[in-house]
């Protein structure tokens, strides 16, 4: 497995055991220094990040579709395993619903995973 997939699937894996952790914030995680608080500290942090940006009204409020789009993709029913074509049936639901194209869809999902490192390091 390539390093670029094994990145893009531990943040896949870490906001869906996030979402199955109850979505925590960052005061509510406990502070035992294990790769799990990390992960979730990096998943509250990006969120938090993307609710200050469009409580700011920014003119490009890329910020709720990205939030829409993890939370639909990655962290609905967080509780099962995903099926094979499970996340790209979801991501053309939400490119549907959005009126978007997939491609799209996957840079608002990459842009999520890429903020998670940069707060996970």
């Amino acid at each position: 497995m390539s390093e670029c997939k094994r990145d893009r699937d531990r943040a896949t894996e870490a906001f869906r055991r996030w979402a199955r952790a109850g979505c925590p914030s960052i005061w509510e995680i406990r502070q035992d220094g294990s790769d799990t608080e990390r992960d979730f500290r990096a998943c509250a942090s990006v969120f938090a990040m993307l609710r200050k940006d469009e409580t700011w009204g920014r003119e490009n409020n890329a910020s709720a579709e990205i939030r829409r789009a993890v939370e639909e993709v990655y962290m609905e029913h967080p509780e099962r395993r995903l099926r094979r074509n499970e996340v790209s049936m979801r991501v053309r639901r939400v490119a549907c619903e959005q009126y978007v194209s997939e491609r799209v869809v996957y840079r608002w999902l990459a842009k999520a995973r890429t903020l998670w490192w940069k707060f996970r390091e």
